[in-house]
This record gives structure tokens, C-alpha cells and sequence, in this order.
């Protein structure tokens, strides 16, 4: 009878270790320093299908959530200026990418931060769920 107690601990444990942790990722975007238009966003999964490009005005934050997925999740998104030409210098835009996960719904955690003060017109950022 005492080893009852144990062997039921010991299986609820078990069990809910068998449970693969899901995951949900974070992405968000921050852009100061231009007088206007657009950047265009990339949210690219690991099957490079599902999600359109979006066009976010500059100056406004975005952030989008996806999930659940496992682990060994490639994580990335690119943002680029619209109407870039991919050869002229940018003078004003400043990009900050960020990357946060989430584990079994629990809190957000800050994975990549990409951002700087020097204008640019492109950005990337990537990240893998270890």
C-alpha cells in the first residue's frame, strides 16, 4: 500500500513529460525616422507558405503572433523599405525587429532584438526554439 502513492506520482510525472511543449513566436517591429510610406514585412515560416507580405505604415508599431509550433522552429522576418530600389542609401529610417517566445502559454521572452539608430532600409532578424 505505500508504494501506491508513489507510483501514481511517478506516472502523473511521466505522463506529463511525454507532452511536447509547444511554442508560440512573437514578432514585432518599431520604425522612427521617416517622414512617411510604408516598409514591407516578411514573415517567413519554415514552409515559406501561409502569410502575405504586410504593409505597415512607418511610425506605426507592429506585432503579429503565431503558434503553436515545436521546437526546432526557424524563426525569421524581414523588413524592407517599400520602393527601395535596394542600391540608394537610406537617410532616416531606423528599423528594430524583435523575436519573443513563449512556452506552454508561459510569459513572453525577448529571443532576438535587432534594432539600431543608423538609418537603414532593410533589416532581418532569425531565430531558432532550442
Amino acid at each position: 500500500m505505500k508504494w501506491i502513492l508513489p507510483l501514481v506520482m511517478l506516472l502523473g510525472i511521466s505522463c506529463q513529460k511525454l507532452k511536447a511543449d509547444e511554442y508560440y513566436v512573437k514578432y514585432g517591429l518599431k520604425t522612427a525616422g521617416s517622414s512617411g510610406g510604408n516598409v514591407l514585412v516578411d514573415v517567413i515560416k519554415e514552409d515559406r507558405n501561409g502569410f502575405p507580405t504586410f504593409i505597415v505604415p512607418i511610425r506605426q508599431d507592429w506585432e503579429i503572433t503565431i503558434g503553436p509550433v515545436k521546437k526546432g522552429f526557424n524563426a525569421s522576418m524581414v523588413v524592407t523599405k517599400s520602393g527601395w530600389n535596394g542600391i540608394t542609401p537610406e537617410n532616416n529610417l531606423k528599423l528594430y525587429l524583435r523575436i519573443e517566445t513563449s512556452r506552454n502559454n508561459g510569459p513572453w521572452t525577448l529571443k532576438e532584438l535587432n534594432g539600431s539608430d543608423i538609418p537603414r532600409a532593410t533589416a532581418t532578424i532569425e531565430y531558432t526554439i532550442q
